[in-house]
């Protein structure tokens, strides 16, 4: 059995030893011609292939979605169908049997197809002759594809908003890229009919949103004509997603309690109030929960580009302004708090100052009346706060410029010049490290810092109306930030509206840590000060907000703020608060522009329904 199995090993070898010689010859004729295609015809391969151009159709890239805290989808994409004319150049005839063909079943007249397809821009492949096709229009196309040369479909993503206008300016809206913008936006890769954010969350993570266009490369001969060759097709890559610290459950509440107290003032012929703001943010991390501003708009208004009516709303009292960061507000005896933080720190007041108020202060010439005309006797600092006592911070403001009623500056014009600008500049000092008179770093374009008036020409009231609030204006964000700074000990954090940044598929690619800016030059004595008289304004006899708090079952602090306008008889009605007052989460502002009578009468109960939905929903979950 062994031997013919050895027999047939021998005659293997044989034959391979035959073979191999051939195979070797043909490898070296098969190198041999290789080389020459290599060398010899690398010239009309050069040829060949520059003679074959290719049209590029950009396949948009799905835009990452925006997400709230607890996973709602605020915006998202929906496919839509296009109808497209790829360039066919140097055809009448064929283009003019096309639109024929096409003018029918598209609705649109032969004319008007004519000129669409005659007006593709130079740097496009092709141009738009529907926008949402119909499944009818889409199925002609698709049946009579041979005798459509240059008509194609093509898929795009089109910017979706699920919640409507919830939180519409923090999502904000994509469109058309602006005119003036164009050769910046050229310059970093994009196609000038791309939809780009411009405005809100939108505008500001726009590169993380965009993601990367695809592309369909179309051979076409040198004249442009397309050929019957397969296209190269790179697929889009989706923008990644942005979820945010937003709950949308508590900004609706937030939105609804801004309509409806507008709506309530408006009901009782306060024609002028018409917008107003509010701002929640956590007190230990900055994470901004619910953002509202009024009046709105709806984010989808700019889909496929916006209408004149909705324009039109969209202009009508400036409602895509977003007044929480873009707008500044006179604050009112919310100021109340820096002034007395300033004095404290600076040394030209004491914790235990006493001020007998019998109703104003007279300042040289000028007399100079508190809210309550009939004063409220020998007051401290907390009391103060509690009734919101203008004279006692009449009296703190001059204390801060060194002017002595009893014996005042022999030389008035160089103390207003000098030691009257010096406490003015201390109030905007301590501000910044607030927030109120530095921007925030909110994760939103447009902020607007707020800012300490230094009036030109002065006068003696300046100083003792900055005490009280009337000569700054902040943004509600800037409030926020404030009190919040206050609640935690004196650490200014950033508000930030993103948590984190997914892929398309959800995994993690970064976690926005809460960030401390500074922590304030104050010492925490002299907050736990502040914080005692912010808990009596919701909680005292007299307080200014009591009506509101004083039996709510949530412990806030707060401080109440009326201030002029600008419009004669009008204020402004802001609400700063925190809770619980001992162990504190959330921080609110709250304005309402434009009210008769006391501020706390508009803002307070706004912020009443939104701190109380709060805990509702914490105690739920």
């Amino acid at each position: 059995m062994k031997r013919p199995e050895k027999n047939k090993r021998l005659h293997a070898r044989r034959r391979i030893r035959t073979i191999f010689p051939f195979v070797a010859v043909g490898s070296a004729l098969l190198l041999l011609r290789l080389g020459y295609l290599e060398i010899a015809m690398a010239h009309q391969f050069t040829a060949d292939i520059s003679s074959q151009n290719f049209d590029s159709i950009s396949i948009p890239a799905p835009r990452g979605q925006i997400l709230d805290s607890q996973g709602n989808v605020l915006a998202s994409n929906q496919p839509v169908f296009r109808i497209i004319y790829i360039r066919y150049p140097n055809d009448s005839f064929a283009l003019s049997q096309v639109a024929k063909h096409l003018a029918g079943p598209l609705g649109q007249s032969q004319a008007t197809l004519l000129n669409k397809m005659t007006q593709t821009q130079s740097w496009y492949a092709y141009t738009t002759l529907v926008r949402h096709a119909t499944p009818l229009e889409l199925s002609y196309v698709a049946e009579h594809k041979q005798s459509l040369p240059g008509i194609a479909i093509i898929e795009t993503p089109e910017r979706a908003y699920p919640m409507g206008g919830v939180a519409a300016h923090v999502v904000g809206y994509i469109g058309s890229i602006p005119a003036n913008l164009t050769q910046w936006y050229q310059a970093h890769g994009y196609s000038p009919t791309d939809q780009v954010g411009l405005s809100g969350l939108e505008e500001q993570y726009q590169t993380t949103l965009a993601g990367q266009d695809g592309v369909e490369r179309i051979p076409v001969d040198p004249a442009g004509i397309p050929l019957p060759f397969g296209t190269l097709y790179q697929p889009p890559k989706a923008g990644d997603n942005i979820v945010l610290n937003l709950n949308s459950t508590l900004e609706k509440v937030a939105e609804q309690a801004l309509i409806t107290r507008i709506a309530y003032l408006r009901g009782l012929g306060e024609t002028n109030v018409h917008s107003g703001a509010i701002v929640v943010l956590n007190v230990h991390t900055g994470a901004v929960l619910a953002m509202a501003s009024y009046p709105s708009y709806q984010p989808s208004w700019w889909i496929g580009g916006i209408s004149s009516s909705h324009y039109q709303a969209y202009l009508n009292n400036n409602a895509g302004l977003n007044r929480a960061v873009s707008g500044l507000y006179m604050p009112g005896s919310t100021q109340k708090m820096l002034t007395a933080l300033t004095a404290l720190q600076n040394h030209t007041m004491t914790p235990n100052l006493i001020v007998n108020d019998t109703g104003g202060l007279q300042i040289g010439s000028y007399y100079m009346r508190s809210w309550n005309q009939a004063g409220f006797g020998a007051i401290g600092l907390d009391e103060a706060l509690e009734v919101s006592d203008d004279t006692y911070f009449y009296q703190v403001g001059l204390m801060m410029g060194h002017y002595n009623l009893n014996n005042p500056p022999a030389n008035i014009d160089a103390w207003l010049n000098g030691p009257r600008v010096a406490a003015l500049r201390a109030i905007d000092n301590l501000g910044k490290q607030f927030g109120l008179t530095s921007p925030t770093g909110i994760d939103l374009p447009g902020e607007a810092t707020g800012y300490v008036t230094y009036a030109s020409p002065p006068t003696l009231y300046d100083l003792p109306a900055a005490a009280i609030g009337q000569e700054e204006a902040y943004s509600p964000i800037g409030l926020a930030t404030y009190i919040a700074a206050i609640a935690n000990g004196g650490y200014r954090l950033q508000p930030q509206l993103v948590h984190e940044i997914t892929s398309p598929s959800g995994h993690v690619l970064q976690v926005i840590k809460p960030h401390v800016i500074n922590k304030v030059a104050v010492k925490p004595a002299y907050l736990q000060i502040i914080r005692q008289g912010l808990e009596m304004a919701t909680h005292g006899t007299l307080g200014t907000a009591t009506y509101f708090f004083g039996t709510d079952p949530v412990n806030v602090a707060g401080k109440t703020g009326t201030a002029e306008s600008g419009i004669p008889g009008r204020n402004n009605s802001v609400f700063v608060g925190y809770a619980p007052y001992n162990h504190p989460q959330i921080a609110i502002a709250a304005v309402i522009p434009n009210v008769t009578g006391e501020g706390f009468r508009a803002a307070a109960p706004m912020a009443q329904q939104v701190i109380d939905a709060y805990f509702r929903q914490i105690q739920k979950h």
